[in-house]
């Protein structure tokens, strides 16, 4: 199993490739530096992951309360 920060640095990758393919269609056309990506690029990729799993066939909310469960159950945090 991949560590918590391996696992960061893979999705890291997924967001600077993102960014750049995504480039001349976003209203920031220039990619950022990874350090100075906004919360709304990390939204941006995570609302295209939910459209693609809706093409493919899963309900999108469904999707995104599997993951908050996998988040705090592998970090803790808590509301």
């Amino acid at each position: 199993m991949q560590s918590e920060a391996e696992r960061v640095r893979l999705a890291e990758r997924a967001l600077e490739v993102f960014l750049r393919e995504s480039s001349p269609f976003r209203r920031r056309p220039m990619m950022p530096p990874i350090a100075d990506v906004g919360e709304g690029d990390i939204v941006d990729l995570v609302t295209d992951l939910l459209l693609f799993a809706d093409t493919v066939g899963f309900d999108p909310s469904n999707v995104v309360r599997k993951a908050e469960s996998h988040l705090l159950a592998e970090t803790g945090h808590r509301r």
